[in-house]
């Protein structure tokens, strides 16, 4: 997802404009699920996936910064409904690929807790490389494997995972 569209765009009579947000993000929050689960989950559950990720949307809109990403908020609840289902279907996914992961989201509560880390995250990415910021996004909100953003940015596998590493810190560094 390359524009990053505020959520305010999607308030429609003062409410949220769920059939809108469904039309737009359901391809990437499909392409969320694929990249992380591969050929673990089945078509239908990827399709409750997507649904659950949308309800929980709904759930919380009064919770919502309306100045804010709705990709960012989509890839969050999507990630964390991924690995729930993996867990539950006791698949092993690489554990260390995410265990730097920024945002620890807990399904319905995630808003209250993260609204400010992701404000903060976001500003930082503005100030970043284009390079850098492509692959930050790539990997942790579109759930891209490294070796498939090395392949799409023609770098080492190496040259991603020292990218990430960089970028963490100096997230971090400002996040804490």
């Amino acid at each position: 997802m390359n524009s990053c569209k505020e959520i305010k765009y999607y308030i429609k009579n003062n409410e949220l404009d769920l059939e809108k947000i469904i039309n737009e993000y359901s391809i990437y929050t499909g392409t969320i699920i694929n990249n992380m689960a591969r050929d673990s989950l089945n078509n239908e559950d990827k399709e409750e996936i997507i649904s659950e990720v949308f309800f929980i949307l709904w759930k919380n809109k009064n919770k919502l910064d309306v100045n804010k990403c709705l990709s960012s908020y989509i890839a969050g609840i999507t990630r964390n409904i991924v690995k729930e289902y993996l867990r539950k279907i006791k698949v092993d996914f690489n554990i260390s690929d995410y265990e730097n992961i920024l945002y620890d989201f807990d399904k319905i509560d995630f808003l209250d807790n993260s609204v400010e880390e992701i404000s903060k995250v976001e500003k930082k990415l503005e100030n970043m490389k284009e390079i850098d910021k492509k692959v930050f996004l790539d990997f942790y909100y579109s759930s891209k494997s490294i070796k498939d953003i090395a392949k799409e940015q023609k770098i080492s596998e190496f040259s991603v995972k020292q990218r990430l590493y960089r970028i963490r810190n100096k997230i971090k560094k400002e996040v804490r």
